[in-house]
């Protein structure tokens, strides 16, 4: 394997002990170079050699864009078939992880978006109704993956692998939504109702979890912008219902078969 199929793409905000973990994690644990990019989202300025140092690409941004303008900065500078999205509290625990990831993206055709974590149904008025994944906690929020991989209709936005074909087919990820919330769950209904299929791989991991939305300095940066947590969440929650609302639901089954309240999806051949 001479190539990575995917670029790994980390936004960050200081939280400088955990990006350090998760970068080292991934670069002791694959078999080969992975690229990362890492996006400094506005991180104090004496971080700025050490964030650099840690990734191949590196892009920085004076103050905190908001993870979606931020995640749609990559793909502009990124050409590799698929970009992994990936928060900074993810920590890997599989031994040559990436070799799974590329015989997965190699054997199932037209995949759109793959994933850590996933659902095979949600209701469209934007609630994930199932999950799995291979979490090091995994039966806390779901069921325990035992398979390679399964289909999903979406997946948790902790880990996006996004084919950049269909990121470069939407014009964007997600640019209706402000900063972030409900991305991860618009961008698999995309891939789907674009004839892409959703998968979640059971790579072993651990996520740490709420690593910005606790801190406080997050709360005073959505005061600037004039609103909170939970107002965005609501706010991204209405725009996601306005969207995908008359669809009801989605469902897969084990082989791909999509549907919605009006019937099949279609899928590329």
């Amino acid at each position: 394997m001479n190539s990575s199929l995917f670029t790994i793409v980390i936004s960050v905000m200081n939280q400088m002990e955990s990006t350090r973990e998760c970068v080292s994690r991934i670069r002791v644990l694959a078999s080969q170079h992975i690229p990362i990019l890492i996006i400094d989202n506005g991180s104090d300025l004496i971080h700025q050699r050490e964030l650099q140092s840690l990734s191949d690409y590196y892009i920085r941004n004076d103050h905190n864009l908001g993870v979606i303008p931020a995640m749609n900065q990559a793909w502009h500078v990124l050409h590799t078939p698929y970009i992994m999205y990936m928060h900074n509290d993810i920590f890997l625990m599989e031994s040559q992880f990436n070799l799974r990831i590329h015989r997965v993206l190699n054997e199932i055709r037209n995949i759109g978006v793959a994933g850590f974590g996933g659902g095979h149904s949600v209701h469209c008025s934007g609630v994930r109704t199932s999950f799995t994944s291979n979490l090091l906690d995994a039966e806390v929020h779901g069921t325990r993956m035992e398979e390679d991989y399964v289909p999903s209709v979406v997946l948790d936005g902790m880990c996006l692998m996004i084919r950049r074909e269909l990121i470069l087919e939407m014009g964007g990820i997600a640019q209706e939504y402000a900063y972030h919330h409900y991305y991860d769950m618009d961008v698999c209904l995309e891939a789907i109702y674009r004839g892409y299929k959703v998968i979640t791989i059971g790579i072993h991991h651990q996520h740490v979890g709420t690593q910005t939305s606790s801190k406080s300095d997050y709360a005073t940066w959505l005061q600037q912008k004039g609103t909170s947590d939970a107002a965005l969440y609501q706010s991204n929650q209405s725009i996601f219902r306005e969207k995908w609302g008359h669809k009801s639901y989605v469902v897969v089954d084990g082989s791909f078969h999509y549907a919605d309240i009006h019937g099949a999806i279609s899928m590329k051949s």
